[in-house]
Order: C-alpha cells, then structure tokens, then sequence
C-alpha cells in the first residue's frame, strides 16, 4: 500500500468531489488564535521553522479525563484471543497491521515501521502541536475522537517520546495534498513512537471542528489507510467517523502490543 494524502483542491478540480472541497474551504478560510484560552498549557514548539531554533519543551500536561461515560479501552493482559467480528478484524489486519505507508517523508526522514503485528499507542496518546498550528483544531479534534472511542489523549513537550508532533507543511512537502498523518517510527514490538500530522500551511490556522484535522489524527491513531464510507475515507464522508471506523480503534487498543491478527480473528503475541 503506497502513502494517501486528502487532497486540496486543483485548477482543473478533475475527479474530485467539489461538494467535499468547498466544504473545506468554508472551514479553513478564517481562524482565531486560540493560545489565549490555553496559556497555562504553554504549548509552543517550533520544528524546523525558518532560522532552526526551537522553544523550550513545556512539562507533559495532564492526561485528559474522560469526556463522555466511553470506557478507556484497554488490554485484558491475555497473550491470546478472538476478535468477534471478523469484519473489524479484516479491517485491522488491512488498515494497520498490513498497512504500508511509503518508505520516507521529508524532514522526519525514513519510514521504520514493521508490518505483520498491530501498532498502537500506550495511553494516554501524547501529542505535541507545533507553534505552526494555531486555532483550537487540534484539541477539538483529540476530543472528538476521545468523545467516540474513549481513548484519552496527552499534550507533551517538543522533545517528548513517544509523541505525535502537529505542525504546518509547505506544497514542498505535500505536494497537492492538504494534509497528511501516519506513525513513521515504533519500537521493536511495533508500538508508535513517532508520529505526524502536516497540515498545509494555509490551513494551518482554523476555528474548530475541523473535518482535516480530525482526519489526519486519525490516521496517527491507527487508521492508516482509508476505509470506505466515512470520515477516514478519501474523499471524507461527513465530519464525523463511522461505525466501522470507531469499531476499528476500540478494538485496536484492546490489543496487546506486539499482536498479530489473523483472517479468522484470532490473535496472539508474536513480539
């Protein structure tokens, strides 16, 4: 499977959905800034901006305390089981335990990532977001997918790890993308280390919800690639994720790291 990108709109606008595009566009025209309301996080990271320097890492905050009554989902501690429905576990095996997305990006360099077990990250999953990102899209949309999956979330330093870093991506470096997101390095049982999401610089300053920002989260989360019919596929249906796509994740953190899934939904610890 080779690396998709949600794409920004074109001249020639060719075979893309106008309807999906122009709702972008309503919801990346304006933005606020947002870091007023959040001045006691102190979330300020630069990486790479033009002269080379870099902030100080603020302290990890606090893990976020559940939003809704969801239950965190979590490993039983058993090595060994089933996954009931085949269907989610077909979904798995095809969208993050087989996925392949690309060998390297640029400025975060190559792709070191095992296929053939599951990646996950430990909870809470921490996140850092670039000085590059402003407007509250990249909260609200941690808090989305907390709000329908229960899988709490961190905001960490700059230097933190594991971490996934948000931050603002020239044409450069996305081409004729609008945004992009994938884990590109995990350790030896393949849990995420390192992920990120590049957001296209003009987008990169939104008022929330933002369908992108959710999209491309989602993808970090353990999505990667693009499920048919819903808020993670391509093009996005909507602005909120499908059943499929939150039976996909609930399931994927109920996993053990290191797990492999099999086509009849049984899976052990292989790593």
């Amino acid at each position: 499977m080779t690396m998709r990108f949600h794409f920004r709109p074109v001249a020639t606008r060719a075979a893309v959905s106008g309807e999906s595009l122009i709702g972008f566009g309503r919801r990346f025209v304006s933005g606020h800034h947002f870091w007023s309301g959040l001045a006691l996080l102190a979330i300020v990271v630069v990486m790479g901006g033009c002269n080379g320097q870099k902030s100080p890492a603020p302290a990890p905050g606090a893990p976020t305390p559940p939003s809704t009554g969801l239950p965190v989902p979590v490993p039983t501690g058993e090595a060994s089981g089933r996954i009931q429905s085949l269907d989610t576990a077909a979904d798995l095996i095809t969208y993050n335990q087989a996925a392949n997305v690309g060998l390297s990006i640029p400025v975060e360099g190559a792709i070191q990532r095992a296929t053939g077990i599951i990646t996950r990250w430990e909870l809470p999953i921490p996140v850092s977001v670039d000085k590059s990102i402003t407007g509250g899209c990249v909260e609200e949309a941690l808090t989305y997918w907390q709000s329908v999956t229960g899988l709490p979330y961190v905001l960490v330093g700059s230097d933190a790890e594991p971490r996934i870093t948000v931050r603002a991506a020239g044409s450069d470096e996305l081409n004729i993308a609008i945004g992009s997101g994938l884990v590109y390095r995990t350790y030896p049982n393949n849990r995420a280390r390192l992920g990120v999401v590049r957001i296209l610089t003009s987008n990169a300053s939104c008022s929330p919800p933002s369908a992108l920002f959710r999209h491309e989260l989602g993808h970090t989360l353990g999505i990667f690639g693009h499920p048919s019919g819903g808020l993670m596929s391509a093009p996005m249906v909507g602005t909120t994720a499908s059943q499929r796509e939150i039976n996909m994740l609930v399931q994927l953190y109920r996993l053990p790291h290191g797990a492999r899934i099999e086509p009849d939904g049984t899976w052990r610890v292989a790593q």
